[in-house]
């Protein structure tokens, strides 16, 4: 997958004062990856990330996602928190998946 970087001078003029933070999101899931394969869904920080996980299941046409969960590495994500609440920025790769439940003896 690409990586995305947005530089200082590539923001628009009113971006400048304000300091809005972008990231490089992917979604995997068992159905596929959104936006695609190799790229990344450049969002700002303040995005819920509840969005974008909406927009992926929207796209790979997933119909029922109640019970699933969003992690990066073994962290699983608050949905309803921005991304800058869940200290993530730069290139971010979501796995979203079905929970996955632990037996026990």
């Amino acid at each position: 997958m690409s990586h995305i970087a947005v530089l200082e001078k590539d923001r628009p003029s009113d971006d400048k004062d304000k300091k809005i933070d972008y990231l490089g999101v992917a979604v995997i899931t068992p159905d596929g990856t959104y936006p695609d394969e190799d790229g990344y869904r450049r969002v700002q920080a303040r995005e819920k990330i509840a969005t974008v996980l909406k927009l992926a299941a929207d796209a790979l046409k997933i119909t029922n996602t109640t019970d699933w969960v969003a992690k990066v590495g073994d962290r699983q994500l608050d949905p309803s928190r921005t991304f800058a609440e869940e200290k993530l920025s730069c290139v971010v790769d979501i796995e979203y998946h079905k929970h996955e439940g632990g037996g026990g003896a």
